[in-house]
């Protein structure tokens, strides 16, 4: 939630701003603090986390039991609502009622009713504690194949922090390995090949720490040069950071030499910026790589309505941004996202309501505009699939789908969206299409859930009319497949493009990695 008339900081770090979820909180010493959660209750023993030598800063990792209210799936595997809510548990020791499906913003919880976790509502469910809340983060491409299916799973990531001050933040980068199956997932695959005595094992973390002056509005790893990194910081300030020997020696630790790491130890310029953009006049939200082949560019937006292009002939030197700003938007630009086949095109979304598409071989303004919400359009995807589908979330909680090749410039304004949902209950923080699934796209807002659609999913009216429990499942479209709870003010979530259903989330107390029990090209 939020006050009306807030500014665009606090709409997104939170209107009393960001909360402090570290075991050091309030303490002058500073304390690195990267935990892994156990969902499950199981024990597990304090593992060391491998950390660069360079850093001060210690990392450790233990395991709590996760006391966060999750999902529940629902009894009838039939029903289009499995796995999408915690249940409603009474708590008696005599009379145990049957679960029933808890339908948010729509339910309410008695005194003596609690939200029950089911671990078979997941593949995969793994929650991660960090020292300070972060806002934004990108999954990093790697090395290790696409379409990946065997557990467990390794990821990378890059995420920025929101530190209580500015001199207190930094972006880290993050190695998760023994990212094992839920327990409930592993008794229900008969042809698992994983051993019983494997199913406990510890997930560990391996991070390197890079210092960052000021909060960490949005961060971006660039998908042709994975250790490339740009960041948006609340000073205004946008910075390119060149991570390429912190993620090999991640990713490839036999493939750095003792003198390769003694030369980047004793190098003054390591870790920090290798570039610098001053030219927008005030913080923002919005910058995207762009992801076509050979294309090294980079868009940033900020709240007064300015666009500015990154150009550069390779990863190391020579770049150039645009002086001269794209603009055309009356309110903050939110959000940015590249064509994924056209080198020049991008599109932009705004606190203004308005959709715009660009080409950035004119400046004379866009080429297609149209009033996409009635409020602040605040996230905005285009599917790297099929490349004319568009989707855009706003503050008024709704998501809508668009087709390009039904927008022209005449009627532009008055165009109508493919789709068009309402289900939220606040304001849309992010919104993305699988990797691995043109009709799957994963949506989180506000009222802090995170929900998975199915868009090639219809209604089926002669169904619903001989479904005697259509009464209690209507407050859910049939597209939604699934709905993730347990986090506080979602702000960002991400598919991992080389593991097909895997999802990252974070919210203000950290992030969750989990794979729903649902088939999404999975």
């Amino acid at each position: 939630d939020r006050d009306d008339g807030s500014s665009r900081k606090s709409k997104r770090t939170g209107k009393d701003g960001p909360m402090v979820v570290s075991a050091s909180e309030g303490s002058g010493n500073e304390k690195d603090e990267l935990v892994f959660e156990d969902p499950f209750g199981d024990e597990f023993e304090e593992e060391d986390i491998e950390q660069d030598e360079n850093l001060h800063e210690d990392g450790e990792e233990n395991f709590e039991d996760d006391k966060l209210p999750t999902i529940q799936e629902e009894g009838d595997e039939d029903s289009n609502v499995v796995g999408k809510m915690g249940s409603k548990l009474i708590e008696d020791s005599e009379i145990k009622a049957p679960k029933q499906v808890w339908r948010p913003g729509v339910d309410s919880l008695d005194k003596d009713e609690e939200l029950d976790f089911d671990p078979s509502a997941y593949v995969m469910y793994h929650s991660l504690r960090t020292e300070w809340p972060c806002l934004s983060f990108d999954i990093i491409k790697d090395t290790l194949g696409d379409n990946r299916q065997r557990f467990p799973l390794t990821m990378f990531m890059i995420t920025g922090s929101q530190a209580d001050r500015a001199d207190r933040n930094k972006i880290s980068l993050l190695k998760l390995s023994d990212l094992h199956k839920t327990q409930a997932a592993i008794d229900s695959d008969n042809e698992s090949e994983e051993d019983d005595e494997d199913l406990d094992d510890d997930p560990t973390i391996e991070h390197v720490n890079i210092p960052h002056q000021g909060g960490v509005n949005r961060i971006r790893s660039c998908p042709h040069h994975p250790g490339l990194v740009a960041s948006m910081a609340d000073n205004g300030l946008v910075h390119l950071f060149d991570l390429t020997f912190n993620l090999r020696s991640m990713m490839s630790p036999a493939s750095i030499s003792l003198q390769d790491t003694h030369a980047h130890h004793n190098n003054n310029t390591a870790n920090k910026p290798i570039f610098t953009f001053n030219g927008h006049t005030t913080e923002g939200f919005a910058i995207d790589w762009s992801p076509v082949a050979g294309s090294l560019r980079l868009a940033t937006g900020d709240c007064n309505g300015r666009i500015h292009i990154w150009n550069a002939a390779d990863s190391s030197a020579n770049w150039s941004v645009d002086k001269t700003a794209f603009s055309g938007h009356s309110g903050s630009v939110e959000d940015l996202q590249w064509s994924p086949n056209e080198q020049t095109v991008f599109v932009s979304a705004s606190a203004d309501c308005s959709v715009k598409i660009w080409d950035t071989r004119g400046k004379n303004g866009s080429q297609l505009t149209w009033q996409a919400h009635s409020e602040d359009v605040n996230v905005i995807t285009w599917n790297k699939s099929v490349g004319y589908l568009l989707a855009s979330g706003s503050d008024d909680g709704s998501f809508k789908v668009w087709d390009l090749r039904a927008v022209s410039s005449s009627k532009a304004a008055s165009c109508l969206p493919l789709a068009y949902f309402t289900y939220h209950k606040g304001p849309i923080t992010s919104i993305e299409w699988a990797s691995h699934d043109e009709s799957v796209i994963s949506v989180s807002s506000a009222d802090n859930q995170v929900t998975v659609w199915d868009l090639s999913v219809e209604a089926d009216e002669d169904a619903a009319r001989r479904d005697t429990a259509v009464e209690e499942d209507s407050a859910f479209p049939p597209q939604l497949l699934f709905i993730h709870q347990g986090q506080y003010n979602v702000k960002e979530i991400h598919f991992h493009p080389q593991i097909p259903g895997v999802i990252v989330s974070t919210a203000e107390d950290g992030f969750n990695v989990f794979k729903p029990a649902i088939s999404v090209s999975s």
